[in-house]
């Protein structure tokens, strides 16, 4: 291989690597996105479900029956507890 053909090798192998950080920024940018949506989904939700059962005690016990069959990890067990939605 010639000089000039082992540089635009050099140059292109430098053009890709650029192009794959640029894809994994992307990438992660986009899962950064997705994660405050799914926040802000969340937050939306879990106003709209409170607001509803504080004012309906017949969805206020769906609610906590559907918490109590939920697969959830202690330390959220014990938050929902103390705050007697288990």
């Amino acid at each position: 291989m010639n000089k000039n053909a082992t540089s635009r090798l050099q140059a292109l192998q430098e053009r890709k690597n650029e192009l794959d950080a640029a894809l994994r920024a992307e990438r992660e940018k986009r899962k950064e996105i997705e994660r405050k949506a799914e926040a802000r989904l969340i937050r939306i939700i879990g106003r709209a479900l409170l607001t509803a059962a504080s004012k309906s005690p017949d969805f206020e016990l769906m609610l906590k029956g559907v918490l109590r069959t939920s697969p959830l990890v202690e330390s959220d067990r014990t938050f929902l507890a103390e705050r007697t939605w288990l």
